[in-house]
């Protein structure tokens, strides 16, 4: 029997070009490299950030908003460091890392103040309103 190759892969070495998705897009898209995202078919482009998560009528709640932001820098945060696995000398990712840490540790606390804890870092509002288990998070 004749051995048959359904395809040869080719991988091409990622470079920084400094353009990144905004971070609701980018969760949408499920990277924040721009020229990574090749969706196979055209329906599937990434939509603009103002239409993600809200139907547009309708203003988002002050807790949604605040979990969006953080589900957003926190998925940049995770392919930036998988980028940085393969590209640890690249500055501008570094420093972009460093600021989304800062700034993922600002929302945290932010939410935590005004809502409940959603790590074991945060101090919680433990004595007022429902506990996260309690359904509180949606």
């Amino acid at each position: 029997m004749e051995t048959q190759h359904l395809a040869i892969a080719s991988v091409p070495v990622q470079v920084w070009s400094g353009k990144l998705y905004e971070y609701a897009q980018a969760l949408h898209a499920g990277t924040i490299f721009p020229e990574l995202n090749m969706p196979f078919f055209a329906a599937e482009s990434v939509p603009d950030a103002d239409s993600l998560g809200n139907s547009g009528d309708l203003p988002l709640e002050e807790r949604d908003q605040l979990m969006a932001k953080i589900n957003g820098i926190s998925f940049a945060l995770d392919d930036l460091t998988l980028f940085l696995d393969t590209h640890p000398a690249q500055q501008e990712a570094i420093s972009l890392r460093k600021q989304l840490i800062e700034e993922r540790k600002r929302l945290l606390k932010e939410y935590d103040q005004k809502f409940y804890s959603l790590t074991k870092d945060c101090e919680g509002l433990w004595t007022q309103g429902s506990m996260p288990w309690e359904g509180v998070c949606i």
